[in-house]
C-alpha cells in the first residue's frame, strides 16, 4: 500500500462511494473533483478519499471538507470543481460550520437520529416488499391488498409497503419510512411466490444495509410465500372461473402452468413440484410446466408439448401475483396459440393475483417472523455467509 506524505496536506475531502451515492454518479464526482485538483496543481494541499457511505443517502452524492467540516451535495460538475476551491453555492451545502456550531441548511431534510436509546417503550413495524412491476397497475394492486389486509394485523403494528423495483417507495425508503414514525423493530416480509434472487441475496442485502444505518433498529425477515397449501386453493379458483368443474374428471384436458422464470434452479424446481401436486389434486390428463423467460420450457413449447400429448383442450394458468406486463404478453400469446391450434381450446385463467386466501399465508409468514420461526432469518444469514466470501455490492434495483 502506498504511504504518502502528507505533511503538507491542509484539507481533506472525503467523497462517499457508498451504494446509493455511487448510483448517482460518485465515480464521476471523485474524477471530477480530483482533475480539478491536478489542473490546478493542489495535489500538495488537498487530499482525497473514498469513503464507505455517510449516511445523507438523501443528499446524494455527498462530499465531506475537512478540517472546516462543511457537507456538500453534489448534483453536478460544476458543484463538484467548486468544491476544490470553497466556492460552492448556498443551495449545495447540506451542513456548514458556523462559530464553532454545526448549521443545518434550511433546504435539507433534518433526518432522523442515529441512537434513539430510552427513548420510551418500542414500537414495532411490518414492512410489506412488493416485487414492483412497469405496469402501475399491478403496484396499485399491491398496495390495495395490503390495504386489505390490514384488518387481519395487529393494529399496534405500523403497516407499510414497498418495492424491489419499478415503483416506489423502494426498500431502503420503506425501512427510513417505518424508522421515522418510530419503529425499533421491523418486520420485512416478501410477498414474493418463489424462494429465488429476489428473496436470497436483494432483499437479505437491503436488510443488512439498513442495520449499518439504524444500529438500534431490531430486523426479522420473513419468507417466501413458497409451496403453502392455500396455493393450490386459489389456483383451484382460477381453473374453476374458466368453467373447469375441480371436482370432475378431464380426460382430454391438460394445464399449462406458467411461471415467470429464473435463474435459480430451485426456484425453477419448485414450480415442478406445484405442477406435480396440483395434478395430484385434480382428475385431469397432465398438468405441465412452462416459463415465460429465462429458463425452458417456453410457453410456447409447453403448449406444443400439450399438443403432442393429445390435449384437447389446453388450460394457460398464470403463476403470477399481480398483473404487469408479462401478463399483457401472456394474453397475445393466447390469442397467437388459439390461431395456431384452430382444433384445440385454448383458454387462459386469470393471474394468480392477491386471492382473499393468500391473506392467511402472509399473516402465517408475519406471525413467523415475530415469534422466531421464520426460514427468513436463515436467509439472512446465509447472505452473510455469501457477502463474506464472494462479496456483495448493496444496489438498489429500481
Amino acid at each position: 500500500m502506498t504511504t504518502w506524505n502528507l505533511m503538507e496536506m491542509q484539507r481533506h475531502l472525503l467523497i462517499c462511494n457508498g451504494a446509493t451515492c455511487m448510483g448517482a454518479g460518485a465515480e464521476e464526482v471523485t474524477q471530477q473533483i480530483r482533475d480539478e485538483i491536478r489542473k490546478n496543481r493542489l495535489d500538495e494541499k488537498i487530499h482525497t478519499s473514498r469513503t464507505r457511505c455517510n449516511g445523507r443517502c438523501k443528499d446524494k452524492c455527498v462530499v465531506i471538507d475537512y478540517p472546516k467540516g462543511n457537507w456538500y451535495s453534489v448534483q453536478e460538475e460544476q458543484t463538484a470543481r467548486d468544491i476544490v476551491h470553497e466556492t460552492v453555492a448556498e443551495e449545495s451545502i447540506i451542513y456548514s460550520m458556523e462559530n464553532g456550531e454545526r448549521e443545518r441548511k434550511t433546504n435539507r431534510i433534518k433526518g432522523i437520529n442515529k441512537y434513539r436509546k430510552g427513548n420510551g417503550p418500542m414500537k414495532k413495524a411490518v414492512l410489506f416488499v412488493g416485487h414492483g412491476s412497469k405496469l402501475e397497475a399491478g403496484n396499485e394492486e399491491v398496495r390495495q391488498f395490503i390495504e386489505q389486509t390490514k384488518e387481519y394485523i395487529d393494529p399496534a403494528l405500523l403497516v407499510e409497503t414497498c418495492f424491489l423495483e419499478f415503483a416506489a417507495p423502494n426498500i431502503e425508503d420503506g425501512i427510513q419510512l417505518c424508522v421515522e414514525k418510530g419503529a425499533d423493530e421491523i418486520h420485512v416480509i416478501p410477498i414474493i411466490l418463489l424462494h429465488a434472487g429476489h428473496s436470497k441475496l436483494h432483499i437479505p442485502a437491503e436488510i443488512e444495509h439498513a442495520k449499518e444505518h439504524f444500529p438500534d433498529v431490531r430486523f426479522t425477515y420473513g419468507q417466501t410465500i413458497g409451496i403453502h397449501e392455500e396455493i393450490f386453493e386459489i389456483l383451484k379458483t382460477r381453473l374453476a372461473q374458466t368453467g373447469f368443474d375441480v371436482d370432475a374428471k378431464h380426460e382430454g384436458t391438460a394445464i399449462l402452468l406458467i411461471a415467470r422464470g429464473g435463474s435459480d434452479p430451485y426456484a425453477n424446481g419448485d414450480v415442478y413440484k406445484i405442477s406435480r401436486l396440483l395434478w395430484e389434486k385434480l382428475d385431469v390428463a397432465m398438468v405441465e410446466s412452462a416459463f415465460m423467460g429465462v429458463t425452458t420450457p417456453t410457453v410456447q413449447q409447453g403448449i406444443e408439448r400439450c399438443v403432442k400429448l393429445g390435449a384437447k383442450k389446453i388450460i394457460m394458468l398464470p403463476y403470477f401475483l399481480f398483473t404487469g406486463i408479462l401478463m399483457e404478453r401472456m394474453g397475445k400469446m393466447a390469442e397467437s396459440f388459439i390461431e395456431e391450434y384452430p382444433e384445440v381450446d385454448i383458454t387462459i385463467a386469470q393471474y394468480f393475483g392477491y386471492h382473499p386466501n393468500l391473506k392467511k399465508v402472509l399473516i402465517e409468514r408475519l406471525q413467523q417472523a415475530i415469534d422466531g420461526t421464520s426460514t427468513g432469518m436463515q436467509d439472512l444469514e446465509n447472505f452473510r455467509k455469501f457477502a463474506e466470501e464472494n462479496g456483495y455490492e448493496h444496489h438498489h434495483h429500481h
